[in-house]
């Protein structure tokens, strides 16, 4: 009976237990606000690569690989490769520009014609938040977990080609509807002459 009533071990269960407890909840948020500040990161990548992508160009494909060439600049930089190349954050190999000319629109359906949703899309994985912790379990509940797009919508400058065919070939269309003289001079005969018509683009 007196060993029984012995409890000058107690502190001691009392402290491993109390270390364990505190190590598993330092790791939850070493995770968390690690997650959170390369959120911003991606925040930053998602940025950077809406505002090279949809600045005015030629055509809408040669925005597109503006976009896709800035992003493979900033994620090649060293600093950048040393937090997403050791393995606790993945990103994917080509931003998501959406829909070609609707951009996300299908995705979020706006109700009003200049509700567009232009920019770039990057799907973040955060594998760091993947952890088993005693005690507590595994943080893992579905495979979505620590999964989520990262996105910035900006407004899509137009191309020369939307701007020589969609407006000022359009314009001047109209413009020859008006009388007829104006039909004597023909834009199809000599390609490029709608620039003539052209102020200040479009």
């Amino acid at each position: 009976m007196k060993h029984l009533r012995n409890e000058r071990g107690i502190l001691t269960l009392d402290f491993i237990f109390a270390l364990t407890i505190g190590m598993c909840f330092t790791i939850v948020f070493f995770a968390i606000t690690m997650t959170l500040s390369l959120v911003e990161v991606t925040q930053y990548l998602s940025f950077a690569v809406a505002r090279a992508s949809w600045a005015a160009h030629q055509t809408p494909e040669a925005q597109r690989d503006l976009g896709t060439r800035k992003y493979n600049e900033l994620r090649d930089k060293p600093v950048f490769q040393a937090i997403f190349n050791r393995g606790w954050f993945t990103l994917p190999a080509e931003p998501d520009f959406g829909h070609p000319t609707l951009g996300f629109n299908q995705e979020y359906s706006p109700s009003v014609d200049n509700e567009i949703f232009h920019g770039a899309r990057l799907h973040i994985q955060a594998k760091i938040l993947n952890v088993n912790i005693p005690f507590l379990g595994s943080s893992t509940t579905s495979p979505e977990t620590g999964a989520a797009n990262v996105q910035t919508f900006l407004g899509r400058e137009v191309t020369t080609e939307e701007c020589m065919m969609l407006f000022n070939q359009a314009r001047w269309d109209e413009i020859q509807r008006l009388h007829g003289s104006y039909g004597e001079v023909s834009t199809h005969a000599r390609p490029g002459s709608t620039r003539l018509f052209a102020d200040n683009g479009c």
